[in-house]
């Protein structure tokens, strides 16, 4: 309802941080902001050890709250409730490049040192940008 209203008001604009001003910029509490720093910092120790649903809640980190990160470059989306920091990414690949071609989702796990709950969608991001090939239904491949 609320955005029915905003499209009428052309000064205001709905996206991922809710209804504001075309011209705010939208920014997070500093007890907020400390949070997002601590889960970077984390992710920055351990690049695949994402804090899951409960540690996000626990810090008052909602998905507007990680949505204005991404926004920002700080952090990327992975899948809902996984967030890893954007070198992540690189980070995986040049880590799965070192292992024996082509992999299973069991052998990134492990050259990644993560769990299984964000080895695969971190696997299927790769599959997705095209940095990972599905070779059959159990393995994949880094592209060259």
């Amino acid at each position: 309802m609320v955005d029915i209203i905003a499209r009428d008001m052309p000064d205001l604009l709905v996206d991922g941080s809710g209804v504001r001003r075309r011209d705010a910029v939208p920014t997070v509490p500093p007890g907020i902001a400390r949070e997002l720093d601590a889960v970077v910092e984390r992710l920055t120790a351990a690049p695949f050890d994402a804090p899951d649903a409960a540690d996000l809640a626990a810090a008052g980190l909602s998905e507007r709250h990680l949505a204005l990160a991404v926004r920002d470059g700080r952090l990327v989306r992975v899948a809902a409730g996984i967030y890893l920091r954007p070198q992540a990414v690189d980070e995986a690949v040049s880590q799965l490049s070192a292992i024996e071609q082509p992999f299973t989702l069991s052998q990134a796990r492990i050259a990644l040192g993560t769990t299984r709950r964000i080895a695969v969608p971190l696997m299927e991001l790769l599959d997705r940008t095209r940095r990972t090939t599905r070779i059959d239904s159990d393995r994949r491949a880094v592209r060259q």
